[in-house]
């Protein structure tokens, strides 16, 4: 349980992180009358939310899509109006080279010859009835999907090569924490009704997996969260960037931060930043949780196959790279002549970031599935505890270690902050409310300085 800190008037309350969770953390606790400053370890605002501008070409690290009521719009006026509205087509490359829609679809098992369809049928049925869970990612998926569309599809391959092991070492809570689309879809109803729908239908869905959504501004994030951060400074809000937490400590009714450049005075710390930082921090060692860590790799084509729509999955058996997002699509330039995307790896903890192996792999992938010619390598980027590892039996830990930084008065929050998986900015800020609600009193109204 989180200790209800009654802030010091003294002192400030200090956010760690200027990602999506530290800048709603900080809004909500400003607009409750609290003094913030926050702390971010990077020059900018943004988190891994990150463009380059390399020549003509504007790259990125994260998602860019935003739903139309999207949460971040909320945090500073005209948002929502930097941001250009498109089209998100999403495609999956197959276990046999073909390009199909994202995620996954009833039709899959249309594409098999009679005796596959059969089996395929018969499997998923048996799967249904008479599998028990075991607390894998590779039984549950087998359960909801059968062990041979479990496979036929490309997922195995994917959740596979997004963790660097085995689904059968990876717990089953990343299916509903990480794989929201495909729990919907293999809800026992939904998936009959597509089927349905399927029989009924030969025509492809192609059309209808297109979702209008809006975009970061076509110059890159830094446009984004600078208009934010530039709002709540003129609010109040104080922001210390370039600042590395080192050392955490609570001193009766205040904490110590110790950073690479100072030492700060809070009456309360919100932390945003990954979990084993925050734990090293407090205690001094790590905390035994293990984080993916991202490798991005910026590429410009002389031609990209016209059906890989604008978000691209690797679904197929081979390829290091997990996903394409596909920038000249996004945002067309008639004076740009090349295709330009990015191309993301996951890094198991032990894995380096190198971005000329990365590109070499993905280089000789690509063109044996006839996908692009001419390739290059225009630049890249590495991020550090990108996604949390559920390893089988994590969440004993990972309640351990929340637990043990909750008592000593800090409060987590987002998707570093709590080792969570929350795939978009609104999941995220959601979370961030909840978090915070009732956790820290306002401050009393009084004459005192503060």
């Amino acid at each position: 349980m989180t200790e209800s800190p009654q802030p010091n008037t003294a002192f400030p309350i200090i956010v760690l992180g200027a990602g999506v969770a530290g800048l709603a953390a900080a809004a909500q606790l400003l607009q409750a009358g609290h003094k913030v400053i926050v702390l971010e370890q990077r020059d900018h605002a943004g988190g891994t939310h990150r463009s380059r501008q390399i020549g003509p070409f504007t790259f990125d690290v994260g998602s860019i899509f935003y739903e139309e009521s999207a949460l971040i719009f909320d945090l500073a006026p005209s948002l929502r109006d930097l941001c250009p509205e498109v089209l998100s087509i999403q495609r999956r490359i197959a276990p046999d080279g073909s390009i199909l829609l994202y995620p996954i679809e009833p039709r899959d098992l249309l594409r098999q010859n009679a005796r596959g369809l059969v089996l395929s049928l018969l499997d998923l049925l048996f799967s249904r009835m008479r599998l028990q869970r075991d607390g894998s990612l590779d039984t549950l998926c087998r359960k909801r999907l059968g062990g041979r569309f479990f496979a036929v599809t490309g997922l195995q391959h994917y959740v596979t090569r997004f963790h660097h092991v085995s689904p059968q070492r990876i717990d089953e809570e990343f299916f509903f924490r990480r794989m929201a689309i495909i729990e919907r879809f293999t809800r026992t109803r939904n998936l009959a009704r597509s089927a349905l729908r399927t029989l009924l239908s030969r025509k492809s869905e192609a059309a209808g997996r297109q979702w209008p959504m809006r975009v970061r501004p076509r110059q890159g994030f830094n446009v984004l969260f600078a208009r934010i951060v530039e709002h709540f400074s003129a609010r109040g809000m104080v922001f210390s960037f370039g600042e590395s937490v080192l050392s955490l400590e609570r001193e009766s009714t205040f904490f110590k931060i110790r950073t690479n450049r100072a030492t700060h005075l809070a009456s309360a710390v919100v932390s945003t930043i990954p979990l084993d930082t925050v734990h090293q921090a407090l205690f001094s060692q790590p905390s035994g949780l293990e984080s993916l860590n991202m490798s991005t790799i910026f590429v410009s084509a002389g031609w990209l196959h016209p059906e890989t729509g604008n978000v691209l999955f690797n679904f197929h058996a081979e390829g290091d790279w997990k996903r394409a997002t596909i920038y000249s699509r996004i945002y067309p330039d008639p004076t740009i002549t090349r295709a330009y995307f990015s191309v993301e790896t996951t890094l198991s903890p032990e894995m380096p970031h190198d971005p000329a192996l990365a590109f070499a792999n993905f280089r000789a992938h690509a063109e044996q599935l006839g996908l692009v010619r001419d390739l290059r390598l225009e630049g890249h980027e590495w991020v550090e505890s990108c996604y949390p590892l559920y390893a089988m039996g994590s969440r004993e830990r990972i309640d351990a270690v929340m637990d043990k930084i909750s008592r000593a008065g800090i409060i987590t929050t987002g998707r570093q902050g709590r080792f969570e998986y929350l795939p978009t900015s609104t999941g995220v800020i959601a979370q961030v409310s909840s978090d915070l609600a009732g956790t820290i009193a306002a401050p009393e109204v009084s004459g005192r300085a503060a």
